[in-house]
């Protein structure tokens, strides 16, 4: 009895660590931020936005505002991340579509039925992207270090529901 006890228990344990690595699983050359931080903040919206798994930048600090676009009347969400050495990186939500001309900006694919759209500047890259109502973008200011287009649909591609 006692064997298949410490049998069952062994194997529960195995089990939920597997399933807890899974699940936070972050790629070589990405990091963690203060996810739980922003899913409070996130409550609050009005709409209901996904979050990335990770970001392509150390956490330094971490910055949440809600407000609204003015001329549209939707509201929006920023997360923005510091490093020490004052890379900025910031994931845009927005409720609804926002105007834009993408005509400056290349398609990319994140996945087989969404499309990204991106623009490389000297002082900042950005992808945006529309899905179920809401417009993402994530925008990398660099200070020091640099991210590239495809470490950026990286990030986009690991958005997911909370």
């Amino acid at each position: 009895m006692k064997y298949w006890l410490y049998t069952m228990t062994a194997m529960m344990t195995f089990f939920l660590l597997i399933g807890c690595n899974a699940q936070s699983a972050v790629p070589e050359g990405y990091y963690t931020y203060e996810k739980d931080k922003v899913e409070q903040a996130v409550q609050s919206l009005n709409f209901n936005p996904e979050l990335p798994s990770f970001v392509p930048i150390v956490a330094d600090i971490l910055v949440t505002d809600s407000f609204y676009f003015k001329d549209l009347n939707n509201q929006a969400f920023d997360i923005t991340i510091f490093t020490n050495a004052n890379d900025i990186f910031t994931i845009q939500l927005i409720n609804g579509e926002l105007k834009e001309a993408e005509a400056d900006f290349e398609s990319v694919a994140l996945n087989d039925s969404l499309e990204g759209y991106y623009q490389d500047h000297s002082y900042s890259k950005t992808l945006k992207w529309e899905k179920d109502d809401i417009t993402y973008q994530i925008i990398y200011r660099p200070s020091e270090s640099n991210i590239s287009k495809e470490q950026l649909v990286k990030v986009a591609q690991s958005f997911d529901a909370l």
